[in-house]
């Protein structure tokens, strides 16, 4: 019995050390699943897509005739949009530098909303034709409504495009919305550093609902 006991003795600290050692093992899995719930590893992308993204809905009674989340592609959201992109196919310095002087330069050109659209009619998820029900407009400041140049559907959406905008999801319709930067009439930058109460504006006889980036 003593001998047992001598041998039990020895035994259980080793037995603690190994349990120690195979729960720091244990954990590291876990680490890693929690750095996967955070796709931007960190970043400043997660802030700047919150920033410059907004929702809006169109009810009629209880029943809900348009879910819309879209993102206005400013000069800030650019800059952290090319630093993820740059981080995720882990771009050299000269890449991720024509990669932002692309952005840049449309951008001087464009004004650009991602929008996702649900809609629970899916004939009437059509903003990008012609006889569509639906109008979209953009104001910034005191100005007037400001019809699309373009609205593009974009048929193909990729993990590329949902690691970008995680709101889109198989029952929304993506589009791109495309504005020029400069106002006809004035001929200036209709979106400037003191540009205020930015609207995107969508309406329909369902409805009217606006997205304001103050």
């Amino acid at each position: 019995m003593k001998l047992l006991r001598i041998v039990s003795i020895k035994i259980f600290p080793a037995i603690i050390v190994i349990f120690l050692c195979l729960g720091c093992r244990a954990f590291e899995p876990v680490e890693r699943l929690k750095d996967s719930y955070d796709p931007y590893r960190g970043g400043q992308y997660k802030a700047a897509l919150t920033d410059w993204s907004r929702e809006a809905r169109i009810y009629r009674g209880l029943d809900v005739k348009l879910i819309a989340d879209a993102t206005f592609k400013s000069s800030k959201f650019i800059d952290a949009y090319s630093n993820e992109y740059a981080r995720a196919y882990k771009l050299t310095g000269s890449e991720k530098t024509k990669l932002l002087k692309d952005q840049k330069n449309a951008a001087l050109v464009y004004n650009d909303f991602l929008l996702a659209a649900y809609v629970p009619d899916k004939k009437l998820n059509d903003f990008n034709k012609k006889d569509s029900i639906w109008k979209i407009y953009l104001t910034a400041g005191t100005g007037g409504l400001i019809a699309p140049l373009e609205i593009r559907k974009i048929k193909q959406v990729d993990a590329v495009t949902t690691h970008f905008f995680p709101y889109i999801t198989p029952w929304k319709s993506v589009y791109m919305v495309r504005f020029s930067a400069t106002s006809p009439a004035a001929r200036k930058s209709m979106i400037d550093g003191g540009a205020e109460n930015i609207k995107l504006i969508i309406t329909s006889v369902l409805g009217s609902a606006e997205m304001v980036w103050e």
